[in-house]
């Protein structure tokens, strides 16, 4: 496996441990922890899809006849 997609993979695991362990907590402490737990989830697998997708033209993001990520935004 790529080891961006491998490191984006396991910040997503350490954003279901933050949930997890936000749940035994109280009040504001809880509602932070999950909210960042859950950032961190949708980032890293945000990512970590942009980076396959990149990834799976013939030539390479940039190169010719490869594919560009969806989220650059293209210079008129």
């Amino acid at each position: 496996m790529v080891p961006g997609v491998s490191v984006l993979l396991i910040s997503a695991a350490a954003g279901y441990w933050v949930l997890t362990i936000s749940e035994k907590e109280r009040g504001r402490v809880k509602t932070l922890g999950q909210w960042l737990g859950l950032l961190i989830i949708v980032v890293s697998v945000v990512g970590a899809g942009c980076k396959l997708y990149c990834m799976m033209g013939s030539g390479g993001m940039g190169m010719p006849g490869g594919m560009a990520c969806p989220f650059v935004k293209k210079a008129p």
